[in-house]
């Protein structure tokens, strides 16, 4: 008798519970879905910003035959200016020529390893080889230096004259 009390119990308890989502699902009435929402959203990064802030002067008394090399740090090194997202890491290519020219002339150009480099404010500057694209991060302003040194090399019969070229710098976010 103790056995049926307590099966008894079950056996209704499951026959009502299958009734009542029987009665659910058959009488016709579709039960009242829950929902639920999200955002989707997202900040877009102001763009980087860039200006040209000294060329790479090799300057006005060149010798003939004899190299001239122009440091990173120094005064007449090449420099641009850029401004970013602060903590948002960007990659630095830098388009180099391989010679200057004046008129039909050329001069030989040559960039080391250690010829690129980049500064944060209040910072030291990082090497690079400016030949190969380098990924920085931005410092809490946002702002960084991109530095470039690098060797003309003048032949012994080079003529007399204003050589030029174009280095062209190429910024993006890396996404990190």
């Amino acid at each position: 008798m103790k056995k049926l009390i307590f099966v008894i119990p079950f056996v209704i308890g499951f026959l009502l519970q299958t009734a009542v989502f029987a009665q659910i699902k058959s009488d016709g009435i579709t039960p009242k879905p829950l929902t639920a929402t999200i955002s989707a959203k997202g900040i877009v990064l102001a763009p980087i910003s860039v200006v040209s802030t000294h060329d790479l002067d090799f300057g006005s008394d060149i010798l003939p035959g004899v190299n001239r090399t122009i440091d990173k740090s120094s005064n007449s090194a090449g420099k641009f200016s850029i401004m970013g997202e602060s903590g948002k890491e960007v990659t630095i290519e830098l388009s180099l020529p391989p010679e200057l020219i004046s008129g039909e002339e050329h001069l030989m150009l040559s960039f080391s390893p250690t010829d690129g480099g980049y500064k944060l404010p209040g910072g030291n500057v990082v090497e690079f080889d400016p030949v190969n694209s380098v990924n920085a991060v931005f410092g809490t302003d946002g702002a960084m230096d991109i530095l470039l040194g690098g060797t003309v090399q003048p032949t012994y019969t080079q003529p007399a004259g204003l050589y030029e070229g174009t280095v062209t710098v190429t910024l993006y976010y890396t996404g990190n």
